[in-house]
């Protein structure tokens, strides 16, 4: 059936890079007269944006189609685009015949003139013919006062496990004046921080001769943004010193992601990711010295073909001497077309599921004891939402059994939990929009967007009760 009117809805999943062309999307739609809402009931044409980079992300993608699909009705229009799309269209079209329009990746102007055309089919293409101008005219998906910002599409690296080359395409780092001019929109709109995000931040200007220490140089000069986030380094791939001058910048904040996936030199050697574990410490460790209030984030990747118990005890104690403040896990997937498929040594699922499990109670210890040192120290904290004490009862219940400052600060926040006033719920630099913990406090008149300085007063593993100062 096809659209009747110009309502678009989107639904995101998968990585903050496939949220960016969720807005991207919208935003072509709005260019053409379409207009984005977010509920879903209110469109007429439905965008399931999907992710499909391992199993478990397509059997999600699968779900929320399968969803979608059943709740359509006649009288709207159904696309589908994303990771998942690009791969797999022909399988998911002969699956769900509801779907009116198959794209893949980075199609947005072809999937808008085929909904405003009345026109349905398949639109997929190969992953580097996709183009990404324009992401200075896209709707957020965020909090207002915050945005993803894309520097680079696809990756050239040639990590074994990995289908994101085959799905994205090579490297392609965007030009720099192409991102300060959407920045500088960005900050005009009323945008505070910034994250950046690419499949590879190191690699930026690999390919195209641009240089990553001089674009955030220039975004750092940009009227209204006050924080620069810095999200997905490889260790390996980016000089010490480099980081060094980029954390010297006024607006970049003292937090750094840089994915691991593992700390045993022959599973890394298998997986073909760059440096070698000792190395690698010896970088973060020299890091943290350099900068005291660091913080580091990172992603473990367990159950790879060939990992003993050895492994996971040498990526145990890894993670103990560099004690990372946050940490993300996921379990090894068979792709096919990856060479770790075909290694001999697959791992049973449930030992996976174990290691996994070991890795994040460790780091639960580890990241309890980081966020200890915090306690009575005050942090500007930026606020992203206010809402009420009972849709935040489980949150303000794990905080009361965390870690006090003082004794008698526990008072404040059970006079919270017995009046039901709001709390908002912000981040320091210490913590990642949607990816790492929240700061929780009163209210009071604070509203999204909002400074307050406020003094760290109980903290769990992932999370901290603040009072405004």
């Amino acid at each position: 059936m096809k659209p009747s009117a110009g309502r678009v809805w989107c639904l995101t999943l998968g990585c903050d890079k496939n949220l960016v062309d969720s807005e991207a999307l919208l935003g072509r739609f709005a260019a053409r007269g379409f207009a984005p809402v977010a509920e879903r009931e209110r469109a007429d044409i439905w965008v399931l944006n999907s992710c499909g980079f391992i199993g478990p992300a397509r059997a999600d993608s699968r779900a929320a189609l399968a969803e979608l699909a059943a709740a359509k009705g006649p009288d709207r229009f159904l696309v589908v685009t994303g990771c998942w799309s690009q791969e797999h269209g022909e399988a998911i079209a002969a699956e769900f015949p509801a779907v009116d329009l198959m794209a893949g990746v980075g199609q947005f102007d072809e999937v808008v003139a085929a909904c405003a055309d009345r026109e349905a089919g398949p639109l997929i293409t190969e992953p580097a013919r996709a183009s990404y101008p324009g992401l200075g005219d896209r709707r957020p998906l965020t909090p207002p006062h915050l945005a993803f910002v894309k520097i680079s599409e696809g990756c050239s690296c040639s990590c074994t496990f990995c289908r994101i080359p085959q799905i994205r395409g090579p490297l392609r780092s965007r030009a720099p004046a192409e991102i300060v001019a959407e920045v500088r929109g960005l900050g005009e709109r009323g945008v505070q921080e910034i994250v950046i995000v690419s499949q590879n931040t190191s690699d930026f200007g690999r390919d195209s001769g641009d240089d990553l220490l001089d674009l955030i140089t220039q975004l750092n000069e940009i009227e209204g943004i006050r924080w620069i986030r810095l999200l997905y380094f490889y260790a390996g791939l980016i000089r010490g010193d480099t980081i060094e001058r980029l954390l010297d910048l006024p607006k970049v904040v003292p937090y750094l992601d840089l994915p691991i996936q593992h700390a045993s030199p022959p599973l890394l050697r298998a997986m073909k990711r760059p440096g070698d574990p000792r190395t690698v410490e010896r970088f973060l460790l020299d890091l943290r010295a350099n900068n005291p209030e660091l913080v580091l984030r990172t992603t473990c990747l367990l159950g790879f073909p060939g990992e003993e118990e050895e492994d996971v005890e040498r990526l145990a104690d890894f993670l103990a001497r560099v004690e990372f403040d946050h940490l993300g896990t996921y379990r090894y997937s068979p792709e096919d077309g990856t060479p770790a498929a075909a290694l001999a040594g697959q791992v049973p699922a449930e030992e996976a599921v174990d290691r996994e499990a070991l890795i994040l109670d460790l780091q639960a210890e580890i990241s309890a004891r980081r966020q200890e040192r915090r306690l009575g120290g005050s942090f500007p904290v930026l606020v992203d939402a206010v809402v009420s004490a009972g849709e935040a009862a489980d949150l303000l219940s794990a905080l009361q059994a965390g870690s006090w400052w003082e004794k008698g600060e526990r008072a404040d926040l059970a006079a919270v939990c017995q009046t039901g006033e709001p709390v908002a719920l912000g981040r320091s630099y210490h913590l990642a929009y949607d990816l790492d913990g929240v700061i929780v406090m009163p209210a009071g008149r604070l509203a999204p967007g909002d400074w307050v300085e406020a003094t760290f007063a109980a903290v769990t593993p992932f999370d901290t009760w603040a009072l405004p100062v």
